[in-house]
């Protein structure tokens, strides 16, 4: 770097504004994935938290839905 700027004497603006913006991407970068892995272990203990309480989740709905319509058909047939 020192070199550099011996010729051109502005060279410094580069190197600094390169070191600064590679450090923002990298920063950025590490704290999506901790936030992505923090929503993700939030997710987990929500679902969690909803099957000890007892409460009715989307799968188990469609589930009750086949079945009665299964049994819907199978009293239409007889």
């Amino acid at each position: 770097m020192y070199e550099t700027m011996e010729v051109y004497s502005l060279s410094w603006l580069y190197f600094l504004s390169f070191i600064f913006l590679t450090t923002f991407a990298f920063l950025n970068m590490v704290i999506g994935i901790i936030v992505n892995v923090m929503e993700e272990e939030h997710e987990r203990e929500r679902e969690a938290r909803d099957v000890r309480e007892g409460k009715v989740t989307l799968e188990d709905l469609h589930q009750e839905i086949a079945e009665l319509k299964r049994l819907i058909q199978g009293q239409s047939k007889t």
